[in-house]
């Protein structure tokens, strides 16, 4: 289970991980400059990838920022009435995940259009650098025992949650706890369908190799991007369900312990992540 989900329910990687109006507006740039440790572009790929993300970036502020707003609004309203029911957190919960599958259309449309412009040798070395980086997570998670994991995911759990609420309380550590403890561990599973998904993205580009081919390529590559769930075993895909039921479960006790202290204190972080989007939003 991901902990960074607690931030997407909690409203703050709306922005995909962008905290400040700076960072939002450059995110292009960002975005570029990750790119960059994975391929070395041409000057010619770099200026359409430039076009693309610029792109990107103005349909995510014209059409999706809007219907983020309305979401932390609504979020704000649900704290006047607690406790906020497993019902409503999963209302939250589905209107995220449709946030994210639009984002990843769009980036994977994007992504599909780009990939032809790869030579053999820039998508060696993609491949490799990807690899390079799947293999040092899993070194990491190989390195530590299940209760050093549990215990590495706690913290990052409750830091995340002080981050929102300003202080967590005895009883909330508890729920953080067992949510912790009962939650499923699928980072095994997660990478096999990392490798699974990169290779198919390989033998797609191999399948794929002259210009006469490039519609072909970009097919190929936005069903695999679009639809990572079909390189995922059943455990993984079992797992979500029942992970994401524990979560909601967390987050219904945890507003049943709300202090008004906490309260106030995350709207006023609900109130700073609508301040943002103002700020970066096209004006009328």
């Amino acid at each position: 289970m991901k902990y960074r989900l607690i931030v997407l329910l909690l409203i703050g990687a709306f922005l995909q991980g962008c905290t400040s109006k700076m960072a939002y507006n450059n995110a292009d740039w960002l975005a570029q400059w990750y790119i960059d440790d994975y391929v070395d572009l041409s000057r010619d790929q770099n200026r359409n990838l430039d076009i693309e993300l610029k792109s990107v970036l103005k349909w995510h502020r014209e059409t999706q920022l809007l219907q983020y707003r309305q979401q932390l609004v609504a979020l704000s309203n649900d704290l006047d009435h607690l406790p906020i029911s497993e019902q409503v957190w999963l209302k939250h919960f589905n209107q995220i995940t449709d946030h994210w599958q639009r984002l990843r259309r769009e980036l994977s449309t994007r992504a599909a259009m780009l990939a032809p412009q790869l030579d053999q040798y820039q998508v060696n070395y993609l491949f490799s650098k990807l690899e390079e980086r799947n293999e040092e997570r899993l070194e990491d998670f190989n390195e530590k025992t299940i209760e050093q994991y549990r215990e590495d995911r706690l913290e990052g759990l409750l830091e995340t949650l002080e981050n929102y609420l300003g202080s967590v309380n005895k009883q909330q550590k508890i729920y953080a706890a067992i949510f912790v403890e009962q939650a499923k561990i699928t980072e095994q599973e997660w990478f096999d369908s990392n490798v699974k998904l990169q290779a198919a993205m390989k033998k797609a580009f191999v399948s794929s190799t002259n210009t006469e081919l490039t519609e072909e390529l970009f097919i190929q590559l936005f069903k695999i991007m679009d639809n990572p769930d079909q390189f995922k075993s059943d455990t993984l895909l079992d797992a979500y369900p029942h992970n994401r039921q524990l979560l909601l479960s967390m987050l219904q006790q945890i507003t049943t312990s709300l202090s008004e202290n906490q309260v106030m204190y995350l709207k006023g972080e609900i109130n700073d992540l609508i301040q943002l989007i103002d700020d970066v939003s096209p004006k009328s």
